[in-house]
């Protein structure tokens, strides 16, 4: 199973993880990271290779982060980088229960399903 990894801004990862094991009424393997405000990045990057060195397994793993190009994103681009990881940004509930559903999956064909469960999620009713 792949491991999958959060890496936000303060609060918004531990929320969408929460909701996730709601909906889906079981506890579930998402590591969360978040970044403040105040957070030195050099503390919060050493935080984050060791969150992702956990979750790995033979799969590797996935991290999903919120904003493309803030802080977290570019925080776990270094992180990635050092594993050739995959990166998605634009985290949204609907993107986090699609990997999750799909965790089985390596990391880079979970990459292309979190991507889909996002793009999936957005509707224009």
């Amino acid at each position: 199973m792949t491991g999958i990894v959060l890496v936000t801004h303060a609060g918004l990862g531990e929320s969408l993880h929460q909701q996730a094991e709601f909906i889906l009424g079981r506890s579930l393997p998402v590591t969360t990271v978040s970044v403040g405000e105040t957070t030195d990045p050099d503390i919060a990057l050493t935080e984050l290779v060791a969150a992702i060195a956990s979750s790995m397994d033979g799969d590797g793993a996935l991290i999903l982060t919120d904003l493309p190009g803030a802080t977290p994103h570019n925080l776990a681009l270094q992180a990635a980088a050092r594993h050739q990881l995959p990166v998605v940004s634009g985290l949204s509930l609907p993107m986090l229960l699609k990997t999750i559903s799909h965790a089985s999956k390596p990391a880079p064909e979970l990459a292309l399903v979190a991507n889909l469960g996002g793009r999936q999620g957005i509707t224009n009713q």
